[in-house]
């Protein structure tokens, strides 16, 4: 027959962009600490430092939220749209 249990929601997964020594990094990630604490999702923090292709491409305008391969909109990234695309990415709209 027919499975009828409830799939689980994806769990986003959700990049932070940053380098040393950036303020606004260190903001970025707080936020990502507050919106984890009502949704979950899984963070990797990467230095761009140690990812050339990742240097070229954020080089000035770190800190940079992906989740789920998508540019979060927004320099610095605001907790609207952050929380708002890891929401979707997640299906909990």
């Amino acid at each position: 027959m027919f499975d009828v249990r409830k799939r689980k929601a994806p769990v986003p997964e959700v990049v932070l962009y940053t380098k040393a020594e950036c303020p606004l990094c260190d903001e970025a990630k707080t936020l990502l600490d507050e919106i984890h604490e009502e949704l979950p999702f899984t963070l990797t923090v990467k230095d761009i430092a140690s990812d050339e292709t990742a240097r070229k491409e954020y080089a000035n305008r770190v800190p940079v939220v992906v989740v789920n391969g998508r540019e979060v909109v927004g320099y610095p990234p605001d907790k609207q749209w952050v929380k708002s695309a890891i929401t979707t990415a997640s299906g909990r709209m």
